[in-house]
């Protein structure tokens, strides 16, 4: 949450765009006024070039939003080295080696080079005796998407004994019986027979029922 606060803040998606368009215009003048070779170039592989500096300029923005989350948790009380506990968890999910060609093609930086930035940070900062765990207010919020996301998969929440909030799948609800209510005696059981009956291979030619 403070990392997305922190792309809030810098405005970020405002800034990728306009440094985009200005990318457009700048490859469009030299497209035009390039002439040649230059102009050739432009036009064939400027598609691959403005991506390249695209998510340069993203993986520059993502690097501010970690700085400015940091931030936001040690002004809130809370332990700002959490931050590095996430890009832990994200780096032992991606076994990934970020190298040479795929490092370019990145569009967030490697998760162990954020931990080691943002612990750097963290270090910049004056300890304190006691960081704020959780509050009413985070729980209440917590609470609420929690219900919004059952909502939408479909499930209930029970809650156990220990008061913890754990989903339940629905049941599909039992089907409806097709057998005709106003049907005689007779009926009903040869469509019971029917039912229950298993089913016969034919040879071919033989005559239908």
């Amino acid at each position: 949450m403070a990392r997305e606060l922190g792309h809030v803040a810098a405005r970020h998606a405002m800034e990728n765009n306009g440094k985009s368009q200005l990318i457009n215009y700048g490859m469009l003048a030299g497209i035009i006024f390039g002439g040649g070779i230059a102009g050739a170039v432009l036009q064939n592989g400027g598609g691959l070039l403005q991506g390249l500096i695209g998510l340069k300029f993203t993986r520059q923005a993502e690097e501010e939003a970690d700085r400015l989350g940091v931030q936001y948790l040690y002004d809130a009380g809370y332990d700002p080295t959490a931050m590095s506990t996430m890009f832990e968890k994200l780096a032992a999910k991606n076994k990934k080696k970020t190298k040479g060609i795929t490092k370019l093609l990145m569009s967030h930086p490697d998760s162990l080079e954020r931990r080691d930035s943002s612990l750097s940070l963290v270090s910049r900062f004056p300890e304190r005796e006691e960081y704020v765990i959780s509050t009413s207010e985070f729980q209440r919020v917590k609470d609420y998407l929690l219900r919004l996301s059952n909502e939408k998969a479909s499930v209930t929440s029970d809650i156990d004994k220990d008061g913890i909030a754990k989903p339940t799948l629905k049941r599909r609800p039992p089907e409806a019986d097709s057998t005709d209510s106003t049907s005689d005696s007779k009926g009903d059981s040869s469509s019971s027979d029917k039912k229950d009956a298993l089913p016969k291979l034919k040879k071919r030619g033989e005559d239908k029922p």
